[in-house]
């Protein structure tokens, strides 16, 4: 009898926990979108300023500012999605701890390799904000795949068990 019941007490602190865990990860994934949502829009944003600026309606006018800021709001749009869109998936597989690292890496490098890239004076640094950017970026998309591939191995594994 003591046994049920330390048992059922058991059950419910470890569902509570879980319940928790869940919770906490699912803020800290949330709030990285909303970081990269805000990263977008001051890129999106710096491009604005610079074209009122210099009145400079269509490309890039020959102005290494603008042309900077032009290729640091693509290049956010080129990488950002696919990391989403992995990071979706990993989500909607409850695999939260994958989403939490990825997407936070994904905010990190993109945020340092726009620092980067509209710094001017970038080549007396070496590119270095830019190469830890694109490098912990290529890092959040390999532990989204790393996660998916974990997903497809253990679903493999159950539907093969459940089959024998």
């Amino acid at each position: 009898f003591l046994f049920i019941i330390s048992f059922t007490f058991f059950n419910r602190y470890i569902r509570r926990n879980l319940k928790m865990e869940r919770i906490f990860f699912e803020t800290i994934f949330i709030l990285n979108i909303i970081l990269l949502t805000f990263l977008y829009i001051k890129l999106f944003r710096n491009i604005i300023s610079f074209r009122g600026r210099l009145k400079i309606a269509l490309g890039d006018g020959k102005n290494i500012e603008l042309e900077r800021a032009i290729r640091a709001h693509s290049n956010f749009n080129e990488n950002v999605p696919m990391g989403l869109l992995l990071s979706m998936f990993l989500y909607f597989h409850n695999y939260l701890i994958f989403c939490v690292i990825s997407t936070s890496m994904l905010f990190i490098g993109r945020l340092l390799h726009s620092r980067g890239i509209l710094d001017i004076n970038e080549d007396k640094t070496s590119y270095d904000l830019r190469r830890k950017g694109m490098k912990i970026t290529i890092y959040s998309h390999l532990i989204s795949v790393a996660g998916l591939a974990l997903y497809l191995v253990q679903t493999l594994y159950f539907y093969y068990i459940n089959l024998n």
